[in-house]
């Protein structure tokens, strides 16, 4: 079917069931932001693959919301779908079109695995107000999507404490005293990562994600963990059991929720569990509403981790600098794709390395202003001399992942691409060296490396930076720098990127990304002051700096910076890399 036949059997499915407008986010029932195959339903349905985007139904109108990173993409892939582009002026959220355009005693069918307990409720609340009926027991798409792809059965494997640091045994010791905290006896968890950290296994089910399909309960006295028995083999099983782990089928966990203690005071995470388990669950025991434990213990990295990510900052530094010399001096002809492949096998000879920590975003000319741009069979473009590059990709490896974006130009740059790039950096040089105290929020850092750009009338759509896993998702919660005002603390111990940008619709983007960990750095009468250690090592293009619109520190800033890349990396490069990297390194 193409999506207008799509369309007309859902609309005939709403007809029949008394629907007047059907919500589709991109999620699943573990509440991902990267999803498996079997849960792409708004990409079958919509056929734009971004990660973030929500369709909206009507009988006459077929929408899709999405953020800035996606509206050129979004705008590329959409035929019967018109775009929203998701805060933009003017343009009101999904929710508001909705309670403008339906009426009171319509209704809206949400399919309640597919939306966060909190979301779901807030988007009752508003609904409600206009005489709305939102009905999150109805799943309209499964019935319709007649060649879904299977449920990944990929095996799972456990994380060595030789990483982790820590024994599963000794997190869901910790995980149960923050339960008693909360004076709850049961925790269900359905956040992929968090269960992953929790159990300390990890596996392949999402594309680029390393974990694995499953829930979990924490009793005071018993684990019980979900999960496909195939991806399980005998000795995993075996020590998962020692650690008083019980294993049930994945589908099992459905049956289990609704047969819990009815004197059960159960934590859940409004933000980390669907609607469907929570009012399951509601029906039969009380709540408690706290944020998952996991969720701050496994932001804040320990020693061993840390200790782990130092290590992989130089064996990437070094993938991604082999692979920018090759794209520098190799003549052979190239295209976005071919780059992709190429980068990949510098990573592959690392060591620890497993799998990309997301699709390699390899984009060319006017495609680099495209956030989140895939190159494609359709859309891959031949790598001349004469324009911008931008590369942003990522290693999983048994010792940390890893986010970096460089920005290059193949040939001579004009004088706006240098001034550009040069704001960007002053941006990223801004967040580098920021001091700040102890109460600060992300949102307050994001500030700092706006400043350069504002003042100049630009700015960027996406946030200045975001969590990343440990041999995890590289997009990881709670904290992150950005304009939205997320109430989280920075902490000692968190690894965040470093990442401001800007991009000229039709022309090109810039973006230079580095990993950033919170370290204490001193105690003062006015409190404690935390800062930033570097996590990143490749250097910056010295042809893409206009000098003179730095101060000093900031030219020493990178200078310093320059020579702590050479000087890491130098002892693992071949001599005609390390030597052309002692060029790319010079002092301004």
């Amino acid at each position: 079917m193409n999506t207008q036949d799509k369309l007309c059997v859902l609309r005939r499915k709403m007809d029949e069931t008394g629907v007047n407008a059907v919500i589709i986010p991109n999620a699943d029932p573990h509440q991902s932001e990267y999803l498996a195959e079997y849960w792409q339903a708004l990409k079958w349905l919509t056929g734009f693959s971004g990660s973030a985007g929500t369709a909206v139904v009507t009988q006459k109108v077929a929408g899709l919301w999405t953020d800035f990173r996606y509206w050129i993409q979004a705008a590329d892939q959409l035929d019967s779908f018109e775009l929203f582009r998701q805060g933009d002026t003017d343009v009101p959220s999904f929710d508001r079109w909705l309670i403008n355009t339906l009426s009171a005693n319509d209704r809206i069918a949400l399919d309640g695995k597919m939306v966060s307990a909190a979301q779901a409720g807030s988007l009752k609340k508003d609904f409600a107000q206009k005489g709305i009926v939102v009905d999150t027991a109805m799943d309209l798409i499964s019935d319709l999507w007649l060649d879904r792809p299977p449920m990944p059965r990929t095996q799972a494997f456990e994380l060595d404490t030789v990483y982790a640091g820590e024994t599963r045994k000794e997190k869901f010791s910790r995980i149960r005293k923050k339960m008693a905290d909360n004076n709850a006896d049961c925790h269900v968890m359905a956040a992929l990562d968090d269960i992953a950290w929790t159990f300390n296994l990890r596996g392949e089910d999402i594309h680029a994600n390393p974990v694995n399909l499953a829930f979990a309960i924490i009793n005071m006295d018993k684990i019980y963990l979900f999960i496909d028995p195939a991806k399980v083999s005998p000795a995993l099983g075996t020590a998962l059991e020692a650690d008083g782990v019980a294993l049930f089928d994945y589908d099992a966990f459905y049956e289990k929720i609704q047969e819990l203690d009815k004197k059960s005071k159960v934590l859940l995470d409004p933000e980390r569990v669907s609607d469907f388990i929570y009012q399951a669950i509601g029906k039969c025991s009380d709540i408690i509403e706290a944020s998952n434990p996991s969720l701050m213990f496994k932001c804040l990295k320990n020693e061993v981790e840390i200790s782990h990510i130092r290590e992989t900052a130089v064996k990437d530094g070094r993938a991604v600098v082999n692979f920018l010399h090759w794209l520098d001096t190799n003549d052979a002809p190239k295209t976005e794709i071919l780059a992709a492949e190429q980068l990949l096998n510098f990573r592959k000879a690392q060591d620890a390395f497993i799998h990309p920590s997301f699709d390699s975003i390899m984009a060319f000319k006017e495609h680099s202003a495209i956030c989140h741009y895939s190159a494609g069979p359709d859309t891959d473009l031949p790598l001349s001399p004469d324009a911008m590059f931008l590369t942003d990709s990522g290693g999983n490896y048994l010792t940390g992942t890893t986010d970096i974006t460089r920005t290059v130009h193949l040939g001579v740059p004009s004088s706006q691409e240098i001034r550009d790039y040069t704001l960007v950096l002053k941006a990223h040089i801004a967040v580098a060296t920021a001091l700040f105290p102890a109460t600060a929020r992300g949102y307050q850092i994001d500030a700092m490396a706006r400043r350069h750009l504002w003042q100049q009338g630009l700015d960027f759509g996406h946030g200045t930076g975001h969590g990343v896993g440990f041999f995890l998702c590289v997009h990881e919660g709670p904290a992150r720098l950005s304009t939205l005002p997320v109430d989280v603390t920075l902490k000692p111990g968190m690894l965040l990127t470093n990442e401001p940008g800007l991009y000229r619709e039709g022309q090109y983007g810039i973006r230079l990304e580095n990993m950033v960990l919170v370290i204490k750095d001193r105690d003062t009468q006015f409190g404690s002051f935390l800062k930033f250690e570097n996590m990143t090592f490749c250097h910056f293009e010295r042809n893409l700096v206009d000098k003179a619109m730095l101060n000093s520190w900031e030219i020493n800033w990178v200078n310093d910076y320059h020579q702590v890349v050479y000087d890491r990396l130098a002892p693992g490069l071949d001599a005609p890399v390390r030597q052309w990297l002692k060029e790319k390194t010079k002092s301004l």
